[in-house]
């Protein structure tokens, strides 16, 4: 990731090569940033990341101390400071910040220890059983599976569920917070004083650039971290697939589109990739418009595959094919995608493929729609905001021998769509009661 500070420029000003005022506090933020990185590839050293952690913290304290040292050339200083001083006394965590830092600095080495949170993953939604067991850094597998109480699943999730086991460095005094993520989310309330600076003196705030695809990421979506400080999470879990005991990882492939690839999709499906989202505003009209055009390939092809679409400030900015192999494989994915969200400060999302859906059953609220008797199979595409209710469009698939057609697309707001969840979770977007108890005339839908 690069990091650039620049003058906020009037349109037609010439920009000129300079030295950004606030450099050192910039400098002091970014060792910060390398620091969390390398405590980060030193998770499973314990020497490794006790000396990294414990100078990420230290580094943490000093922004503040260099930002006062430049307080000459921040307009209002006094005015403009007071309220960020409260609101970081009054955060509990950043209070914690200030005193591990004296306690290190004073008393020695922070008495962190390291745990195996054992969590059961059969759902969208985070609500199932966990627990926190003490474990030693380089036990295996087998060794951390036989260290978790047997009652801590139930025979009801074990033909779809995982039981997730993660790696957690945590300190006596802060049992809530992994250290990796308290450290990464004190940076990024750092990063958003450290922005608010820039505009007092009459810059604009840094930006972080994506070295590799030239991808702009804005601080305020991802409440002041940088992309690469989320979801590091996944690096140190271990999904077990409850069925069979064994691992499950997930392939990851990028897929480059060459320029002639347009004329065989224009010839295929007779139309101009050119004028496919001509006209287009708004997230929600690229939603409405795909879903045009994905009738046109299920009607040719016959079949659908399921993607899910990234959009911020009404622009795609990532989609992605899914291909799960197993229900439960969901349940993780669709986790993976909320990191993406965070991480692209992604605004809307829609999820468009082949699905099953069926009236939930009060009698065996565990039933999948595929394995329900009222199953409906539809093309579909759902899209969720930040704001507003969900929006689904769904065509039903009707079979005829060996012909496969569609019937009038339906639109339907609102519904239960628990696969949203970990989206909902990361947008701090309330979950509305009905998707954690559904009702006997709800509906299940499950993406094929």
């Amino acid at each position: 990731m690069l990091i650039n500070c620049e003058w906020g420029l009037a349109v037609g000003e010439e920009q000129h090569d300079y030295k950004c005022p606030l450099a050192a506090v910039d400098q002091r933020l970014e060792d910060l940033h390398r620091l969390w990185h390398q405590a980060e590839e030193a998770y499973f050293d314990p020497g490794g990341f006790r000396l990294a952690i414990q100078n990420a913290i230290q580094t943490m304290r000093t922004v503040s101390f260099i930002l006062q040292k430049h307080k000459s050339i921040i307009p209002d200083f006094e005015k403009w400071y007071a309220p960020w001083q409260k609101k970081l006394a009054e955060d509990p965590l950043m209070v914690w910040m200030k005193e591990a830092r004296n306690a290190i600095e004073k008393e020695g080495d922070l008495e962190a220890h390291s745990f195996i949170r054992a969590e059961v993953v059969a759902s969208y939604l985070d609500n199932g059983l966990s627990i926190d067991v003490p474990a030693k850094l380089f036990e295996g597998p087998s060794q951390l599976l036989s260290s978790i109480p047997k009652d801590i699943v139930g025979e009801h999730i074990f033909s779809q569920g995982f039981l997730r086991i993660q790696r957690r460095w945590v300190e006596n005094t802060l049992p809530d917070y992994e250290l990796l993520d308290a450290v990464a989310t004190g940076y990024g309330r750092m990063s958003e004083l450290v922005n608010d600076a820039h505009r007092q003196v009459g810059l604009l705030p840094p930006e972080t650039t994506d070295q590799n695809d030239g991808t702009a990421y804005l601080s305020r979506d991802r409440s002041g971290r940088m992309p690469c400080m989320i979801g590091h999470s996944d690096r140190r879990t271990l999904n077990i697939w409850l069925a069979n005991g064994q691992p499950v990882e997930f392939e990851k492939a990028a897929q480059k589109i060459e320029p002639s690839d347009r004329a065989k999709v224009e010839a295929r499906y007779d139309v101009d990739v050119s004028k496919i989202y001509s006209g287009v505003a708004t997230a929600e009209d690229f939603f409405r418009r795909t879903f045009e055009h994905a009738r046109i390939v299920f009607e040719r092809d016959g079949y659908h595959c399921t993607i899910i679409f990234l959009l911020r400030d009404n622009k795609p900015v990532s989609f992605k094919e899914l291909r799960p192999a197993e229900h439960g494989h969901k349940y993780l994915m669709m986790r993976d995608v909320a990191h993406d969200v965070v991480k692209l400060g992604a605004d809307s999302v829609f999820l468009l493929g082949e699905m099953w859906s069926a009236p939930a059953d009060p009698q065996k609220p565990t039933m999948l729609a595929a394995d329900s008797p009222s199953r409906e199979e539809l093309l579909a595409c759902t899209f969720a905001s930040k704001v507003g209710e969900p929006i689904q469009l769904a065509a039903k698939i009707i079979r005829d021998g060996g012909k496969v057609s569609l019937a009038e697309t339906r639109e339907h707001r609102g519904g239960t769509h628990f696969n949203f969840a970990p989206i909902y979770e990361v947008w701090g977007k309330p979950i509305t009661s009905n998707w954690k108890f559904s009702t006997s005339d709800a509906n299940k839908v499950d993406n094929q």
